[in-house]
Parts: C-alpha cells; structure tokens; sequence
C-alpha cells in the first residue's frame, strides 16, 4: 500500500470515529450544516462516553498535584470566578539551581471542598481512550486539537460566560450539567488577536441539560456557561484549533523573500501610490504560491499540528 493510499485510510478510520461521537448526525451533514456556523445538541442518555475517562480518578490526580506537571497548567474556578494561577502553584530553585514550581497541594484540596471545578489539560497519559479520541479529531479535521477534563461539583458554576477560539465539542461523561448557550456569537476570533467581547446577558440563549453520553457542539465565538447539577459532573472538551487563512498568509511571508518580484521596491509616489500597488502586489503573491518552498510550508504547518499515531 502507497503512502497516500493509506494516508486516505487513517483518514476515514478517523472520520468514521468521529461520525459515531456525532451520530445520529452523519460526517457529510455535520460539515455542511453545523461546522463552524450553529451549535449541535445530541441526547444518548448511555454509557458511551464512561471509557474515557472517570471523575474519582481525575479528583484524586488532582489532589495529588499531578496535572501541574504538564506543559499546560490546570485551571481552577470557584464560583464562575477563576483562581490566579500564583494562588495554586509556588516556585522555588532546585537542586541545579533551575526554576521549578510545585502545586499547593493545601489550597488545592481546600478549593475542592468548597466546590471548586478543575480543569486539566494533557491527562490522556492516565486515560488511553482519551487519547485515541484525541488523535482521531486530529486526523479527521486535519487540526491541532486540545482535549481537557472538566470536573466540576453541584450549583457551583466554572467559568463565567465566555467563548472558544476553536470548535469545541463537549462529551458528557458522567453527572449531569445544565448548560445556557447564548444566540450571542463572536465572528471568527483568534487567540492573540483582537480585543475582548463583552457578555450580553440580554442576549436569547438555549439551556441545555447534559446527561452521559449526550454531546454539544459549539462552534468557536460562541458565548456559554454551565453548572454541574449532580454531585460530580465530569466532562472532555475537544478543543478543534483549526489553520487560518491567516496561517497561510504567515507560511506564504516566511518565503516571499525568495521570490526576486517580492523584494522589488514600492513604487515612487509615497502612500497614496504604495496603496494603488495592491492589485499588483496581489499577482506577486499569486507567484510567490507557486513556489516549492510554499507548499512546504503549508505541509510543515498542517504537520506540526496534527500528533503522529
């Protein structure tokens, strides 16, 4: 079997995992009708989801300060308020005189008994399902995808209303959560860039009572908050950081300078002349895609995202 043959095959096995996540709803309806455009509620009601992951595990990593170990630190909410991450973690020099930092472990475990929610990042180590959850979003949407288990206690909200930059796809693994989706959405925002949008409480919302094995789909900008209804709550969030036009635009600069007709003076005249050149500048940049060099760009940038199996 060719390279690309079965590039095509890991492909659909991924596509077909994700089709059963969103299932009733096939692949093909999903992309046309909800991706990046309306946000999707699926009740199941089952056990679908339990492989994934389990809350009395995640608390007792939690207590145990395992998720400050990873790149990403974890992130802890008290009543839709989140906590300083200098409120959880110290740091101190070790023994080769290098910076580390430790959890404290003692406001930690205090922070979860007055119900706070925690929310961890690169946990798949402990739950191989996860995983493999994980690396099938990152094959079907050809994106880098961040999953992150949410453990949450009853009527003690997490975050206040906020949005994603990505699509997130919420699976409901145990306990039950009521979620409040607003109509309110910001129009394509990326991390970095651009200032905040306020929350319009006023705004038409859907509340939504998650159960396991029930899914919501946000697509990214839209606003939402949620609160466990049931002693523990647990869910993955499956975080789709999807390539921009913006992306290519950043892989197409770093080898213009290739391209002699790039590196070619504006024309005299000063900005009212330099602004007439963009229909120009727009057949240079036409040339400078036809390079090798860019397509190895684009290629280096889908797979620096995407992890290898």
């Amino acid at each position: 079997m060719n390279q690309r043959a079965s590039q095509a095959e890991l492909l659909g096995a991924s596509q077909a995992r994700v089709a059963q996540v969103i299932d009733p709803v096939d692949w093909e309806h999903f992309c046309a009708e909800y991706w990046d455009r309306k946000p999707l509620y699926l009740a199941d009601g089952s056990d679908r989801f339990a492989s994934l992951a389990d809350a009395a595990t995640l608390r007792r990593l939690v207590e145990s300060g395992t998720p400050w170990l990873y790149r990403r630190l974890p992130e802890m909410y008290i009543d839709s308020g989140f906590v300083p991450h200098e409120d959880l973690v110290h740091e101190y020099v070790d023994m080769d005189g290098r910076v580390a930092r430790a959890p404290r472990l003692d406001r930690v475990r205090q922070l979860l008994l007055n119900g706070a929610t925690a929310n961890c990042f690169g946990q798949e180590a402990h739950f191989p399902e996860l995983m493999a959850l994980k690396l099938a979003f990152a094959q079907a949407f050809s994106a880098e995808v961040e999953t992150s288990l949410f453990y949450s206690q009853k009527d003690h909200p997490g975050l206040a209303p906020h949005y994603d930059c990505g699509e997130i796809f919420v699976l409901q693994i145990s306990g039950r959560k009521r979620w409040f989706v607003s109509d309110q959405r910001h129009v394509n925002p990326i991390v970095g860039y651009g200032g905040p949008v306020a929350y319009d409480d006023k705004a038409p919302h859907a509340t939504i009572e998650l159960e396991p094995g029930d899914l919501l789909y946000l697509p990214r900008g839209t606003f939402h908050h949620a609160c466990a209804l049931t002693e523990e709550s647990l869910h993955t969030s499956v975080a789709i950081k999807m390539p921009s036009y913006l992306d290519l635009l950043q892989a197409l600069a770093g080898n213009a300078a290739d391209l002699d007709a790039m590196r070619d003076y504006l024309p005299l005249g000063g900005p009212a002349a330099w602004a007439d050149a963009r229909v120009e500048l727009v057949e240079r940049l036409r040339g400078a895609t036809a390079l090798p060099a860019y397509g190895a760009a684009v290629q280096r940038l889908l797979g620096r995202r995407i992890p290898a199996r």
